[in-house]
């Protein structure tokens, strides 16, 4: 393994991602979700309707607990309608204020579970302050991104929990954009966004050998096989 620069990087990766998932579970997790949840709070605030509602809490067993407004649109249409309790089309209107939705705690989790995994393919090659500043832009871009699915997995929740239906485009691209925010984009992005910032990791990945790491290498190489053949 001595002589294998890969295995002795993918050695390094596995024990910074070990590392790294310690600390992110201990010191890192409870921070980024009272941060998310900020953002969620802010962001349902800004939802058309009565924004004296809106509402984001974490409960004790880690789900969370949201008020959303309904916006006066969407309160009108029958299926939200039937769901609060009007029984007929010649009944008054129920006033339709917010929703209330609960998400898994798994979820919010789930979206910044990317972070370590990011920290490590980086710093697997080497602390440098170059790479100092590749963990700043792409924990930024991580973070965006865990803001923006929860977001997105908010208002799908909400729109399937009132009912609503979309046309058959609408409802394609919502469940895709459902599948993909839960089961690719926290696997995929870390390590998409890592060989797009590091152009050594993108050597590492795609060559088998660094040529730059040790020039005289392959030298080393075939003066070894002359000397075998003599």
């Amino acid at each position: 393994m001595s002589g294998n620069p890969q295995l002795r990087f993918l050695l390094r990766a596995t024990l910074l991602l070990v590392a790294l998932l310690a600390l992110w579970g201990v010191l890192l997790l409870d921070p980024l979700r009272a941060g998310l949840r900020a953002f969620t709070a802010v962001a349902i605030w800004l939802i058309p309707g009565d924004g004296s509602v809106a509402e984001a809490t974490i409960e004790p067993n880690g789900d969370w607990s949201l008020r959303l407004p309904v916006p006066a649109a969407v309160a009108r249409q029958a299926p939200v309608q039937t769901m609060f309790g009007r029984v007929s089309s010649e009944a008054a209107p129920v006033k339709v204020r917010s929703l209330k939705l609960v998400v898994e705690g798994k979820y919010p989790v789930l979206f910044t579970a990317g972070l370590p995994f990011f920290w490590a393919l980086i710093l697997a090659s080497g602390w440098t302050w170059q790479r100092g500043r590749m963990l700043l832009k792409g924990s930024s871009v991580l973070l965006a991104l865990a803001a923006a699915s929860l977001l997105f997995y908010i208002l799908r929740t909400a729109i399937k929990n009132l009912h609503l239906v979309a046309s058959a485009p609408a409802n394609f691209v919502l469940t895709c954009g459902e599948y993909f925010v839960v089961n690719v984009v926290p696997y995929l992005a870390p390590l998409l966004l890592a060989l797009y910032l590091d152009r050594e990791l993108r050597a590492r990945v795609f060559t088998w050998q660094l040529e730059d790491a040790d020039p005289t290498g392959p030298t080393r190489s075939r003066k070894k096989k002359v000397r075998q053949l003599r």
